[in-house]
């Protein structure tokens, strides 16, 4: 299957990474007991997470589901568990969204007798996705939510995975972005300066999350066809002089 994102090997990242900083191509990153290398492989783990910590990234989203009895108020969060993405919580049943709320509005509504809610309130606790009141019988509760494991298993590739530990595991996410994060690790760890490799990652990072989802087209002149067209240059826009 085709990834947007175009993927690579951690042994290959690795060797890139070393080659742009003028250290020895190396065999191996996993089986290996160069200092140096040793100390790639952990900075590729640091460099995943830091990644995946940067944004929702498409590839990662997976659906989370919770079907409600009429008195479960708290459902177990998936193994594989990171976060969810903000604004993708709904409810089947009355077709609102799910309105997620702090500590401080929890305290505040629960302390109402009864509890009556007009939509579905939702908080994280002790690693459970917690109602305010419980669902509906048979009202489905969707999120959408990040998988916690960004790195594809390099001898069974169907098993994902949170950490690398073999030469041919693959990271979810662009070759590229993961050479500059390791280097940007592995120079942190070495208390180099880290200025330069931290801007190339800045544009990568910029250039990756402008097209890792569609986008609407947006316009000033309104849907077509129909709609108000704000600015039309046949009948409220002149043909000079605009703005001046």
């Amino acid at each position: 299957m085709s990834a947007l994102q175009k993927q690579d090997t951690i042994l290959y990242e690795v060797q890139q990474a070393c080659i742009q900083l003028s250290l020895p191509k190396p065999s191996g990153v996993y089986d290996i007991t160069d200092e140096n290398v040793m100390l790639m492989g952990s900075a590729v783990n640091l460099a995943g997470i830091m990644v995946g910590e940067a944004f929702d990234w498409q590839q990662l989203r997976k659906p989370f589901t919770a079907t409600g009895d009429g008195i479960k108020t708290a459902f177990p969060l998936p193994a594989d568990f990171s976060r969810f993405v903000d604004g993708t919580g709904w409810s089947s049943a009355i077709r609102r969204p799910v309105v997620v709320v702090n500590p401080q509005q929890w305290a505040t509504i629960a302390s109402w007798v009864p509890k009556v809610t007009i939509t579905p309130m939702a908080r994280i606790f002790a690693d459970q996705l917690q109602f305010l009141t419980p669902p509906a019988v048979g009202d489905t509760i969707t999120f959408e939510y990040i998988d916690a494991n960004w790195v594809i298993d390099g001898t069974v590739p169907t098993t994902f995975k949170q950490r690398a530990d073999n030469n041919a595991d693959i990271p979810r996410f662009d070759w590229l972005l993961m050479v500059l994060a390791i280097k940007l690790k592995w120079l942190e760890m070495k208390g180099l300066s880290t200025a330069a490799v931290q801007s190339d990652f800045n544009d990568r990072l910029q250039q990756l999350t402008q097209r890792n989802q569609m986008g609407q087209t947006l316009t000033l002149s309104g849907a077509v066809p129909g709609g108000y067209r704000y600015l039309d240059g046949y009948s409220n826009v002149p043909d000079t002089g605009f703005g001046s």
